[in-house]
């Protein structure tokens, strides 16, 4: 037989060590019998011993859920104690709300880059969903209703991003400003190119990555890459003091976007980037030999 199916059930022998040949327990059941056909030439297959093999694999792998760090392309121009105190009422001081420092500090590329942002604790991405709905029909006895499709999400995106609190706190020299500057300028669009424009512009993109194993010796690599457009914080929890225990202290923020994407690796050659490594070493920068035979899907 040269049917698709017949070759799709052939080739998973290729993958499992024993099929071929034959190696595999007798008692295993057959391919044609889990799937309730009869097509002769399939070789025996344990189903426990498939499951196994490709759980070993690096794309059916159990990924890790702890590794993830969170990426802020940049952070608003407009995010100075000159506009916060020019639009907040300090009773003529230049203490209240003096930012400048902190954000400098706060925001710089150690703090930011080399682990995504150091501060952040505990991210929630949001769910996805549309409504669905019966069709009313009157008197329509014992028939099932049809189903009408409705709407995409109906209430705003929305991000849960967790902050720790620190000695220089992040969450109120830069989140809580920038909650409120936020409010002042509101969502709408500015020009990039006017510089007065441009600092009212309180939107950044954000990328939240989250890794897994690659190999013994080998760092890990992202699997997965969420990337939120036109982010904006516009809620900062409260934060309550009391005289108990110190603890580590996580202050939850809101932020709304204009639009996400998710993107994967798959593009590349994981197995032999991982191989690669592990045998030779990082490779050279212009010597893009692993990827060749490999087409980039964007």
């Amino acid at each position: 037989m040269n049917d698709p199916f017949s070759s799709a059930l052939n080739s998973l022998g290729q993958n499992i060590v024993g099929v071929g040949t034959g190696a595999n327990p007798l008692f295993a059941p057959q391919v044609t019998q889990l799937f309730g056909l009869n097509i002769p030439a399939v070789p025996i297959i344990s189903t426990r011993d498939y499951f196994l093999t490709q759980m070993e694999s690096w794309f059916t792998a159990i990924p890790m859920c702890t590794q993830w760090v969170i990426l802020i392309d940049s952070y608003p121009t407009g995010l100075t104690s000159a506009m916060i105190q020019g639009l907040e009422r300090t009773d003529s001081s230049k203490k209240g709300f003096d930012i400048d420092g902190a954000v400098n500090i706060l925001t710089t590329y150690p703090l930011n880059k080399v682990i995504g942002c150091l501060f952040a604790s505990n991210i929630t991405i949001p769910n996805e969903a549309w409504g669905v709905e019966s069709a009313i029909v009157d008197n329509n006895r014992g028939f099932i209703p049809g189903v009408l499709g409705g709407g995409r999400n109906r209430e705003a995106p929305v991000l849960d991003i967790g902050f720790r609190e620190t000695n220089t706190s992040f969450i109120d020299f830069v989140i809580r400003p920038w909650v409120i500057l936020a409010a002042h300028f509101g969502l709408v669009a500015r020009n990039p190119n006017d510089v007065s424009q441009a600092n009212k512009n309180m939107k950044v993109n954000m990328h939240v990555m989250q890794y897994t194993r690659s190999r013994s010796g080998v760092s890990m690599i992202p699997r997965k890459i969420w990337n939120f457009y036109n982010c904006v914080p516009f809620t900062v929890n409260e934060e309550s003091l009391e005289y108990t225990e110190e603890k580590l202290t996580v202050y939850n923020t809101r932020w709304t976007y204009s639009n996400y994407t998710v993107s994967n690796n798959l593009y590349l050659p994981i197995g032999e980037i991982i191989n690669n490594f592990a045998q030779n070493g990082a490779p050279k920068i212009g010597n893009p030999s692993i990827f060749q035979g490999f087409k980039s899907p964007v």
